[in-house]
Formats: C-alpha cells, structure tokens, sequence
C-alpha cells in the first residue's frame, strides 16, 4: 500500500512540474514534457481566421400558408437534425407565415427535418443545409416538392377487382398516376383558409387524445356516416395524412332503415383516393384536391372506409393492404366494443363542411386515439343536404392568452409573455467548454484545466423575443491549480436585464448590481460561479483529469435564471454559450475567452498580446496564438476530454485535419465514432 500511495505521488509530482506553473506562478516552467508532447500542435497549418466552432450560424425562413398562399400565423416549427432527428430549436411563424431565425447548429449536420404539428400541412419535410441557409414553404397555391416521389410518369394505372375473404369487392371511381394520385381530381382545388385549418387542429390536435377529450363524441348513437337528405353531388376533399403507411380511401352506400351487420352485406367499396400520401411522403396528394364521388338520392346513407398499407407502389394497385378501417364499428378488430370506433363525422357549420376523421391504430394497442391519421371532409349541393342529428360539433378556436399561438401548441397557454422553450443543445443533454488556464502563455492542450458542461433554456414568446433564460451548470473537471470563476456576457446593455439569480459566489472577489450582473460591466455580464475548487473539492486540486484516480461525482449543478425588462430579439442575443469566459478567482482581471470574443470592460488589457497571445484589438482578434491555436473550445455535445498531459491532438484523431481544413473535414471529430479516438488518452471515470 505504501509503495502504491509512493508511486502515484511521484505521477502526480510529474505530471504537477510538467504541466503546471508554482502555485502564485504566472510564468510556466520554460523547457518541460509538455513542450515535447505539444510541438506538433505548433507546427498545425491551421488557416487564418478559423475560430474552432463546432457550430455554425445558419439562416433560417420557413414559410406555413394554406392552399390559396394565406399565411398561417402561429404554427411551431420543429428543426431536427436528420437522420440523427436530434431537436436542435423551435420557432413560431408570424403574421406573414414565416419563421425567420439565424440559428447556431452543429457544422456536421448537413441535413435537418422540419417538422410540424399541424393538421392540413405536411408534417415534415427533410432538407439540406446549403450556404449555411435553409429556405423551406409548407402548403401554399403551389406546394414544393422537397422529396424524391418522381409524378413525371403519368400513364394510367387501373385498379383490378379485388374479391377476397371479409373485403367487399373494389370499383373505381378513374384511373391514377404512378404515385396514386387520381387523374379525375376536380381541376380546381377547394379553398382551405387557415382559419379552417385552425378549427381542425383545435378539434383534432396531433398526439393528444380525442377519446380522453370528447368521450362523450364516441358513443355509438352518434352518428359516424353521412346521411343525404336530398339528391345531392358529394365531394371529398382531402385534408391530410399522418400515416406511415400508403393507405387508400373508398365510400359505400347503404339504407340506413337496413344497415349492414356483416361486411358481406356490403355489395362494394367503391376507391376515392388510392394512395392518401402527400407529395413527397410516398404520394402527391395536397391540400384542397378534391373528387366528386358522385350524385345520390335522398334516403341514401354513406360510410367510409380506410385500406391500411393498400397501395402498393410497385404494381401501383390497390390490393387488400394489412386491414380494412370501416365506419361500421362493429366490422373493425377491437376486442372491446367500446373501442371499436375508428371513424368519426364532425360538423363545421360556419363553412357547411362535414370532416371525416381517422384513427388508424388498434386502439387497444398503440394509439395515440387522437383521430387525425387521415382526415377529408365532405361537401354537398344543395349544401345542406346533409343532415347534422347525431354529428357531434368541432372545437371552437382558443388562444386563451391572446399570443397568436394556438392552446394546443402554446407551452405556456395561460401566460401571454410566454409561448415556447429552447434548449442548448437539447432539453436532457449538455454542451462543454473546455479551458486551458495558463493564457497569455500556452500550455499542455490537454483542454482540461477547467471543463464545464452546461445547458441554456430561452423561453420565446409568440414573436420569437427571448423573455427570460435558464442555466443549468457543473464543474466536469478541473486540472490546474489556479482557482477559476465562469461567465458569459451577452451583447446587449446592463439595463435590459431585470435579474439575475442562482449564482455560486463564494470567495467575494465579485460585486453584484442590484439586478444580478456582475456590476461596472458595458454589456450584460453574468458571473455563475467564483471559485472552482469551492465547486468540485479535491483534496490534490486535481478533479477527474488523473487516470486511476477516484473519480469525483459532479453534484453541485447552478440552477440560474435571467429575466428581461422587455423582451430581446433573438437576432441582438446571439446564441448560446453567448461570449463564455474563465477568470483568475485571485485576479479577476485575467480573463480566457474562446477565440475572437473580445474580453469584457473588468478585464486587464494589458496582458493581450503578450507571453504567447497574439491578441489585436485594432483588428478585432482575440486568444489565439501566433499559428491560430485558442486557449478555449465549445464542444456542442459533451465532451469525452483528454487525461492529464495528453493533448487534444494525440486523442482525438482528427482534431489537427479538422483545424488545418478550417472545419471542413471531419466537423464531428469530437464524436464517439469507431477510430475517431485514442481510448486510452481520454480520460474515463474510475468508478
């Protein structure tokens, strides 16, 4: 035990004159291991003006309008990045329809999913990151295509008649093209105004029960077909598709004095739409197509059903498909007949529109039960000539808090100051900042003097202002024996923040105004903590960078909140981690920030530019050396940090090819990916 105890004092004493100044030191030691294990770093190509990010600002404007290019105002927009569908932010168009919003995302995603929740558009849509822009519309007179579905082959394809066990036999309505898109679409499409969407959405919002919502709308004496009063042309429109599967629409007729008991006793399905898919999502459907079923006398009762999976995109037919979704409860597979119903008819008065509505899901399995799997509605001439008894009501419209931002969509429905939260990088993960401490003079660029990972939340209202943030912040690791304080300053005055609270500060070397931000500063400045080692206690100053040593659990995480005197657009605050920074705890006025952000009004500017800084505060450059290597990185993910003396470049494979191709090749070098890492020069808890 002895000898062991002896042994990792001699590593620690080594490893201490190696890397490390004297306690009360400025200046390192000048010829030591490090400068050996570091040489390659200082002879790196690394291009002018590179600045280490491993996020880049992109450009955002997604445009939302309904079919006849009225802008639909309020819709959440989703970004992910595709395929890893990681939630990257959140943004909510205006009063023009669209969400423009400069965004930092990782530079390795070159694609992202935009994805939406609202009924009549399509709810996602996957694009490329070009030029650092994403410009993308949903719904419109004209709807883009963003898939792959090729609509050039139009030759006619025809549905064979299809008897089989428990299926009525099919009849067709026309023929389609090789997607499944009717060639006997009226020419004109219906007008689908978004206030019209609005009411749909209300009633039918994705993933939120409607049986939970409206049980009372599921019982059988509610009437689920649609009974013609007079002789009437009825047309079907549709609405949308949130099905992962090519399913088919068709209608039969019965008397409603007589209706079937048994499928049997249907004589026919007769095909409406034989591939409900928008365009790009395996279909070209869009918004507003609409089909004249047909003339129907008065007495004539019509019910719908929904063939699963029954388009088949190579033979371009509709055949049996998985199972058949009637509007006849008792034909569909539930064990339980109150669960039976799949199939449900809303009535719109204000535009005399009848919506058909589908669950698509066994609902005593996986459903979500919220009956917008498909949706179409049903028109008439004469217009009444449906009649209403028995047909439940849609939803009436509510934005309670008067935002612009629908209840359904609104997480904060009750408070007009508040609509969305964003994350960074996402709600459950973290991003690190990765220090070495011995600015103006370099180090071991092992990156871990001081680690810290931390998440911000802004919370937007519906004009996509930010009106308050939230941080949350731990110490990962700690390999120097200099005390150090964290921050971040945000571009904008002292005066727009209302208050600040949950800092750690600790060792009084940091006044506070009276809201919060670290006083005598020219821009918003939050300190988070003042002292390290008062954050993670180690009995050698050393945390978590020495391998084989105990391992320090993390435990005390800042919980901090900022609120604004007025809401601060996104454009004027930038992106997190904003301008991030270290600072000697015993002088204040050394400061280390990441590469070209300036220091902040506390710092002491005589120490830029010298030792081994080749700062220039005439041309705006900051913390670099003269080949351009920073003292700081953001990592956008948590960062698996190099152990005590190991530097960056001897651990992370492609960290030098990424920097000398100023981030072109290998953007996600950090990532945990088969030969991108030397495992036994990063440091792994010893647990």
């Amino acid at each position: 035990m002895k000898r062991s105890l002896s042994f990792l004092t001699i590593v620690i004493s080594v490893l201490l004159s190696s890397c490390m100044p004297k306690f009360g030191e400025d200046t390192p030691t000048p010829t030591t291991a490090a400068d050996n294990s570091t040489a390659a770093i200082d002879k790196l190509n690394i291009p002018a003006g590179f600045e280490f990010n491993t996020t880049a600002d992109v450009k955002f404007e997604i445009g939302t309008f309904d079919n006849n290019d009225g802008p639909i105002r309020g819709i959440v927009v989703s970004v992910y990045s595709s395929p890893e569908n990681e939630l990257l932010f959140k943004g909510i168009t205006g009063t023009n329809g669209l969400l423009t919003m400069t965004q930092k995302i990782p530079t390795y995603v070159k694609k992202v999913s935009l994805q939406l929740s609202f009924i009549g558009l399509p709810s996602e849509i996957v694009t490329e990151v070009k030029n650092n822009t994403v410009n993308v519309t949903f719904g419109g007179k004209n709807p883009k295509t963003y898939g792959s579905i090729d609509q050039t082959n139009q030759v006619p394809f025809f549905g064979a008649r299809v008897s089989a066990q428990d299926y009525p036999p099919y009849d067709y309505l026309g023929t389609w093209n090789n997607v499944g898109v009717p060639n006997y679409l009226d020419p004109q499409k219906d007008i689908v105004t978004s206030e019209f969407l609005k009411t749909v959405n209300q009633t039918l919002p994705e993933s939120k029960s409607y049986a939970a919502k409206h049980p009372e709308n599921l019982v059988v004496s509610n009437r689920n077909y649609l009974y013609v009063k007079e002789l009437a042309d009825v047309w079907i429109t549709f609405v949308h598709e949130g099905a992962s599967y090519l399913n088919a629409l068709g209608y039969y007729t019965f008397d409603p004095n007589n209706p079937p008991t048994k499928i049997k006793d249907i004589s026919k399905i007769n095909i409406i739409f034989p591939n409900v898919s928008y365009a790009g999502s395996g279909g070209g459907l869009a918004l507003g197509d609409r089909v004249k079923i047909g003339r129907f006398p008065g007495g004539t009762a019509i019910g719908f059903v929904l063939l699963a999976n029954a388009f088949d995109a190579n033979t371009k037919t509709v055949g049996k498909g998985l199972n058949a979704i009637y509007g006849h409860d008792d034909f569909n597979v539930e064990s339980d007949p109150l669960k039976r119903r799949h199939f449900i008819v809303l009535n719109d008065p204000a535009t005399n529109r009848f919506i058909l509505s589908f669950e698509d899901r066994n609902r005593e399995q996986n459903s979500d039960e919220d009956f917008n799997d498909a949706i179409f509605y049903a028109m008439s001439n004469p217009v009444k000539a449906f009649d209403a008894n028995g047909i439940p009501l849609v939803d009436n419209v509510s934005d309670k808090d008067g935002d612009g931002v629908n209840d359904y969509d609104d997480e904060y429905p009750e408070d007009a100051t508040k609509a969305i939260n964003n994350y960074t990088p996402t709600k459950n993960t973290y991003s690190t900042l990765a220090y070495e401490d011995l600015w103006p003079y370099k180090g071991d660029y092992d990156m871990n003097d001081l680690v810290v990972n931390y998440q911000f939340k802004e919370v937007l209202n519906g004009r996509n202002q930010v009106v308050e943030m939230g941080l949350k912040a731990y110490v990962k690791a700690i390999g120097a024996t200099f005390a150090c304080g964290w921050g971040f300053q945000m571009p904008i005055a002292p005066s727009a923040v209302k208050s600040v609270t949950g800092h750690s500060l600790k060792d009084g070397v940091i006044s506070l105004a009276a809201n919060g931000l670290e006083a005598g500063q020219s821009l918003a400045t939050v300190i988070a903590f003042d002292n390290s080692f008062k954050q993670m206690k180690s009995a050698s100053g050393f945390a978590n960078t020495l391998p084989g040593s105990a391992y320090i659990e993390p435990t005390d995480t800042l919980r901090m909140n900022i609120v604004f005197n007025a809401p601060v657009e996104k454009s004027t605050l930038g992106s997190a981690p904003y301008n991030a920074f270290i600072f000697k705890t015993s002088e204040r006025g050394k400061e280390i920030h990441l590469i070209n952000q300036a220091p902040t009004s506390k710092a002491n500017p005589a120490l830029l530019g010298t030792g081994n800084d080749k700062s220039s505060t005439s041309a705006g450059k900051y913390y670099k050396t003269a080949n351009g290597m920073p003292w700081a990185l953001n990592i956008y993910s948590e960062f698996r940090y190099p152990f005590e003396t190991k530097p960056i470049t001897d651990a992370y494979n492609f960290f030098s090819t990424w920097s000398e191709s100023a981030g072109g090749n290998y953007p996600d070098w950090y990532l945990k990916k088969a030969g991108y890492t030397n495992e036994d020069k990063i440091y792994k808890p010893n647990r």
